[in-house]
């Protein structure tokens, strides 16, 4: 496909592009707008109820309190305790009942006639009479009083003494801005509606309604009065509109700037990108020797050094791999044939000055040789195994219980003296990757090689876990050393934190190579946990389980 069609097909996709992020974020805009304006009117409905809630408790408490102190209860002062309430809050009227419903005592802010009338009548069926009287402290519900178009509510605390109610205590209270409704007043705005209800009365009404507005609704709890604040949303979709607008001006210039720089820039990039991907093609031929040359621009120019420094580092490099590389192969052919050649040599000597000499220091001597020789043999044979089979995994499967118990018995018959038991799970066999006997193997034979204990044990578990098999190695010999441990962690030696040895190594990479892991951790009371775990495999060739290393 050419360019220039490629660049009308990326036109019309970033158009699109483009066009779908500006709509997306203007929607997005809007509902975070929406949400926000939301959660503020919410909050402040919320805060509204909060505080006319705390002002209807203030109330019921207040009475609550007059009501329980002794001289409330005794009846001959009742006018003293009625005036003290009405001179000490809001509360225009307060009355003392009996507990049989008769008004005791009334007085406050009302005519010497109504007064006069109420002394003596039954309220025993009013509900703020027996909803102090039966229950506890409470408000009414609000009525409406037409003389002075306003709502009134009754607040009543039962009066108790020695355990029993004497009677009501009742003041009360007109619903105004000076008594419940203060703080919904500095919430009434020029673009916002503010309304109190109680059932079907309205409490509080600050304007009209808008023609769209946002709406948040709060409960004041235990009173059943709901605070409504209505915003105005006039405003913000006028505001999104304009956004609009100039969002979609903007991409328009921002498409015609594309068009423009493409028509500028196409010759001129084209025979550019010509030439950088013929040098690449070069360079995958091996032709290091490549070159390029752009000087119109400082990006192209800086792109010609660049690719010229790419093509001599990688010939550099190649010629740095091909020495390495011969340098291995002769440290492989040493290490595989002639140290292993010259140390059995090196061992036979060694067993035959431990069988022949008389000399105690001489034969324990001997017998050390014969020890670290067959270490480093068996180095030698790992680093053999390492060089030949390390990178021939495929997709061949072995079962994976049956391969740590072959493990397990070979380690058996070359260490004798050492307990090696083994513990496999039911549902232990699972296909896993060949690379698990060398891997298990050389951990086993890590744990009975360096095992220093009298009685020396090693516990080896096989478990399934998920898509996993994990196989724990557990001794009680002195465990491994912490600096081989970090070694091993951090996947590097230095000349100053080094390991004694390939068998962990290669157990580390063949569990790397197959997706698995390989940790540490301590034995109680004494040695070390090496816990292995290999990924299972689907599939492939099921073959045996021993794997030589």
């Amino acid at each position: 496909m050419k360019l220039r069609t490629k660049f009308a097909l990326v036109l019309v996709v970033l158009t699109l592009v483009l066009g779908s992020a500006t709509y997306g974020g203007l929607e997005l805009y809007k509902q975070q707008a929406l949400s926000q304006s939301q959660s503020s009117v919410d909050e402040s409905a919320t805060i509204a109820a909060v505080q006319i809630q705390s002002a209807l408790d203030e109330r019921a408490d207040y009475v609550g309190y007059v009501a329980s102190q002794p001289e409330t209860a005794d009846f001959s002062n009742a006018n003293g305790v009625i005036r003290g309430v009405v001179s000490n809050s809001r509360f225009f009227a307060a009355q003392v009942v009996a507990a049989n419903g008769t008004v005791v005592a009334f007085d406050g802010q009302i005519d010497e006639s109504v007064r006069r009338d109420a002394i003596g009548t039954d309220v025993s069926e009013e509900s703020y009479f027996r909803s102090a009287r039966y229950h506890s402290a409470s408000v009414s519900d609000p009525e409406y009083v037409e003389s002075r178009d306003q709502y009134l509510v009754v607040v009543s605390a039962p009066i108790i003494r020695n355990g029993s109610v004497r009677g009501v205590l009742a003041a009360s209270i007109y619903v105004s801005s000076d008594t419940f409704l203060e703080p919904v007043e500095p919430l009434s705005r020029e673009n916002q509606r503010v309304t109190v209800h109680a059932d079907d009365a309205t409490l509080y009404e600050s304007r009209t309604e808008f023609e769209q507005s946002i709406t948040g609704r709060a409960t004041v709890d235990s009173y059943g009065w709901t605070v409504t604040v209505q915003r105005d949303r006039g405003p913000l979709n006028t505001r999104l509109q304009q956004l609009a607008f100039a969002q979609g001006g903007g991409l328009f210039l921002i498409l015609l700037l594309i068009v423009a720089l493409w028509v500028l820039e196409y010759v001129y990039n084209s025979r550019q990108t010509r030439l950088l991907l013929d040098g690449f093609d070069a360079l995958r031929r091996g032709d290091h020797g490549h070159s390029l040359q752009f000087d119109s621009a400082e990006e192209w120019e800086r792109i010609s050094e660049g690719f010229n420094a790419l093509a001599t580092g990688l010939d550099e490099r190649e010629k740095a791999v091909r020495e390495r590389e011969q340098r291995l192969d002769v440290l492989n052919r040493v290490l595989r044939h002639n140290v292993r050649n010259e140390m059995n040599v090196v061992l036979g000597y060694a067993e035959l000055v431990a069988d022949r000499s008389d000399d105690e220091q001489t034969a324990n001597a001997a017998e050390t040789i014969l020890d670290r020789g067959e270490r480093l043999v068996s180095v030698s044979e790992k680093a053999r195994w390492l060089d030949g089979e390390f990178d021939t995994g495929d997709g061949r499967t072995v079962d994976a219980a049956d391969a740590v118990k072959e493990v397990v018995s070979d380690a058996r018959k070359a260490y004798p003296d050492v307990d090696v038991s083994l513990s496999v799970d039911g549902d232990a066999h699972e296909p896993t990757a060949p690379s698990i006997t060398p891997a298990v193997r050389n951990v086993v034979e890590n744990a009975c090689l360096h095992n220093d204990n009298g009685a020396p044990t090693v516990d080896v578990r096989v478990t399934p876990d998920g898509d996993d098999v994990v196989v724990s190695v557990a001794d009680d010999g002195p465990g491994i050393p912490e600096h081989e441990r970090a070694v091993l962690e951090e996947g590097e030696e230095t000349a100053l934190q080094h390991g004694s040895g390939i068998g962990l190594w290669i157990t580390k990479w063949l569990a790397d190579r197959d997706g698995g892991s390989v940790s540490f951790g301590e034995n109680d009371p004494r040695g070390c946990v090496v816990t292995l775990r290999i990924p299972r495999r689907e599939g492939g060739d099921e073959e045996p389980a021993r794997e030589s290393n």
